[in-house]
């Protein structure tokens, strides 16, 4: 007999160093970038989070909506049109500058910003508040996945949604310039580590295009190398490159897949 699987191990191995090193200071930086990525992308992978739900007919107009870690508003603005109202919450101050002068030019007056890290929100405070809480391309910043999502769930009267990358272009720019990575599949991690806690989510993988002005693009990645070392005048030349031929009328574009997890609280 084999020995059990401990996702909850794997799951934290393959996020500390990316939890280490994505600090408030990191996306601070990356603020400009990722906001005028979002919006050339005119908030594609929350707009069609947002369209899985309003085509399983699950979306209700009277929700209020918890987004996780939401940088600029991906998904924040997209849902703000649809429903109630979105609680926000962002640690980082720059990206919720962002956020907030989003929805000035959005005009919408239901979305409400929290600057904090999720796990500083006393969850006891908003018990059962929310119909649906989300989680979007952020749960590296959780190596103690399964408490937070139980914090999730203890605030959510309705439904939880946890999207994950599944497949990226960009596989090929980051060994270039060599940065690390991790060879595990940390969606199917995710879906293994919430099915052992008894949490079986709906699973839907759905395509999305990220798209940046080039020179928004080449910031971004430089930024992203710096997480990790010193940026050299190769890795300039190998970013710029590599932009350049992925840029189409001004616009580097990244197309790829997401895992959307989500389930109805008990």
């Amino acid at each position: 007999m084999t020995d059990p699987i401990d996702w909850n191990e794997i799951w934290k191995e393959s996020v500390t160093e990316t939890n280490r090193v994505s600090t408030s200071g990191y996306w601070n930086s990356r603020a400009d970038d990722y906001a005028k990525m979002v919006d050339t992308s005119d908030y594609n992978h929350g707009r069609n989070i947002l369209n899985m739900f309003m085509e399983l007919g699950i979306l209700r107009n009277d929700w209020n909506v918890l987004d996780i870690a939401s940088g600029p508003g991906a998904l924040t603005l997209p849902f703000a049109g649809r429903v109630k109202s979105v609680t926000a919450i962002e640690p980082a101050a720059q990206m919720a500058a962002c956020l907030a002068e989003n929805t000035r030019k959005s005009r919408l007056s239901n979305i409400a910003i929290i600057q904090k890290t999720w796990q500083e929100i006393q969850v006891s405070d908003y018990e059962k508040q929310f119909d649906m809480v989300t989680c979007c391309h952020a749960l590296w910043q959780f190596p103690d996945l399964l408490e937070q999502v139980r914090r999730m769930e203890t605030v959510s009267r309705g439904y939880c949604c946890l999207a994950h990358g599944v497949e990226t272009s960009e596989q090929e720019l980051k060994k270039s310039v060599g940065v690390p990575l991790d060879s595990r599949d940390q969606f199917i991690t995710l879906f293994n580590y919430l099915n052992d806690a008894g949490i079986y989510p709906n699973v839907n993988i759905l395509s999305y295009s990220l798209m940046w002005p080039a020179g928004a693009a080449i910031a971004s990645k430089e930024r992203f190398v710096e997480k990790y070392r010193a940026l050299t005048d190769e890795d300039r030349a190998i970013i710029r490159d590599y932009i350049a031929r992925h840029t189409y009328n001004g616009i580097y574009r990244i197309p790829g897949r997401m895992g959307v997890l989500w389930w109805k609280v008990g």
